[in-house]
């Protein structure tokens, strides 16, 4: 048996060390989005992002929920409140900007690139539109700045959740920032209460609602990686648990993917405690056990239904519109 497990390792080991061109582009690209949360850590844009969050409002409605139903801790009823305050009073979803000059409806006509101010607040391509009144062209830079965001408040899926995400660190809660290969991101926090991971999707207003995507959507997903400043995870399990619904995983190898999540993981805890490690380590296992022998009634609210951020066309094109 000891020579079995050996050859198996050493099996394991080879498929690690031969990477094709694709496996290490998609390994280089996952250790470029590990960096995303890192930006949520800056205390002084926490300090800037916390002075728009209305807290006592926040905090009022938590202790009341709490108070009601204790199976879930008063931090993630805030976590709850803050999403319903985000979508519907803080941010707003934008198919096409109206006009800067008379405020009309706009109609796409491309891309351009961003001028030197843009790419000063991380964008990296610009969507162009002209109003159908008064032909004036409007830009509609896509920021990754959360500081910049915090001012302009509006954007799609991407500038959704990575201010979102950002929000929750500032609200003191453990949160990653979820990354799906097929062109969505979304949140998630970790419920000390509860000793898991909870789903929340700002764009939706979405609580604890990881089968949304497959079941309400019936948007098919290959992989689903969470990023937060504690490492890395494939998170896959909790939100594709129909055969039907899995696309094929053919960008890297298993053995590889596990590697980079490990890999990203003891990168981003160096710096840690043996005690905090400790910790993230137990919480580790905990979640590998769930997603192992995940259980869609344990995780869910119930219902879902179909998407309700963006436009009719654009979410059937995407194959989000539950059809």
């Amino acid at each position: 048996m000891n020579n079995i497990t050996q050859l198996i390792n050493r099996i394991s080991e080879l498929t690690v060390l031969n990477k094709s061109p694709q496996e290490k582009q998609f390994i280089a690209s996952l250790h470029d989005s590990s960096k995303v949360p890192l930006k949520y850590e800056d205390q002084d844009l926490l300090d800037y992002g916390m002075s728009f969050i209305p807290f006592e409002r926040l905090y009022q409605k938590a202790e009341e929920d709490f108070a009601k139903d204790d199976s879930f801790g008063e931090q993630d009823y805030v976590a709850k409140e803050l999403v319903k305050w985000f979508k519907h009073e803080f941010f707003t979803w934008v198919n096409q900007p109206p006009c800067d000059v008379c405020g009309g409806d706009t109609q796409a006509v491309g891309t351009t690139s961003p001028t030197p101010e843009e790419k000063k607040y991380g964008a990296k391509h610009v969507e162009v539109y002209q109003c159908k009144q008064c032909s004036a062209i409007v830009r509609f830079p896509r920021y990754n700045s959360i500081r910049k965001l915090l001012e302009t408040r509006r954007g799609r899926c991407g500038e959704f959740a990575n201010t979102f995400t950002f929000l929750c660190r500032a609200i003191g809660s453990r949160a990653r920032w979820v990354w799906n290969q097929e062109d969505h991101v979304w949140t998630e926090i970790y419920s000390e209460k509860q000793k898991r991971w909870i789903h929340i999707d700002p764009s939706e207003g979405a609580f604890n609602e990881p089968l949304i995507y497959q079941d309400g959507w019936g948007k098919k997903m290959s992989y689903c990686i969470g990023y937060s400043v504690e490492g890395a995870r494939d998170v896959t399990k909790r939100y594709v648990t129909r055969e039907d619904m899995a696309l094929p995983r053919d960008k890297v190898s298993e053995p590889l993917l596990a590697k980079a999540m490990e890999d990203i993981t003891i990168e981003r805890r160096r710096k840690f405690t043996d005690e905090e490690r400790k910790k993230l380590e137990e919480d580790d296992e905990l979640e590998k056990k769930e997603l192992d022998g995940y259980s869609p009634s344990q995780t869910t609210n119930g219902e879902v239904g179909p998407r309700e951020s963006g436009a009719g066309e654009w979410t059937a094109q995407r194959g989000e519109d539950g059809r």
